[in-house]
C-alpha cells in the first residue's frame, strides 16, 4: 500500500480567470503523529514516522505552490476530527481527513 500524506482537497475551486484555488492540508504535529496514526482506520496509508510523513507532505505542498495554488495549513485536532468524522458519518481515514481540513480551512478564512 502507499504511503503519502493526505492530499489536500480544495477549498475554493478555481474558475476561468478566477484566482487560484485554495486547498485545506491536514498538517500533523510531531508530539501528536503516533495519537493521529492510531485514530485512522487506515493508518497503514501514513507513513510511520513523523519526520517521513513531514518530508512528504513540503514536497506536495511545494509541487502545489509552484502551480500557483494556495495550501493552508490546518493544525490536526483530534478530538476536532472525531467529532467531524462523527458528524458526517464518516470513518477516520485519508478521505475524511482530506475533506475535515478543506472544512476547516473554510471555516478559517470566513465561509470563502
Amino acid at each position: 500500500m502507499s504511503r503519502t500524506p493526505s492530499k489536500p482537497s480544495p477549498v475554493i475551486p478555481s474558475e476561468p480567470g478566477a484566482p487560484p484555488r485554495i486547498y485545506g492540508f491536514c498538517w500533523f504535529k510531531r508530539d501528536h503523529y503516533a495519537e493521529a496514526r492510531a485514530l485512522m482506520s487506515d493508518p497503514e496509508t501514513l507513513f510511520d514516522t513523523f519526520d517521513e510523513w513531514l518530508k512528504g507532505a513540503r514536497q506536495i505542498e511545494r509541487e502545489m505552490t509552484e502551480r500557483g495554488e494556495k495550501v493552508v495549513r490546518i493544525g490536526f485536532d483530534p478530538v476536532g476530527f472525531v467529532l467531524w468524522c462523527a458528524s458526517h458519518n464518516r470513518t477516520p481515514n485519508a478521505d475524511a481527513r482530506s475533506k475535515w481540513a478543506a472544512a476547516e480551512a473554510r471555516r478559517k478564512l470566513g465561509g470563502r
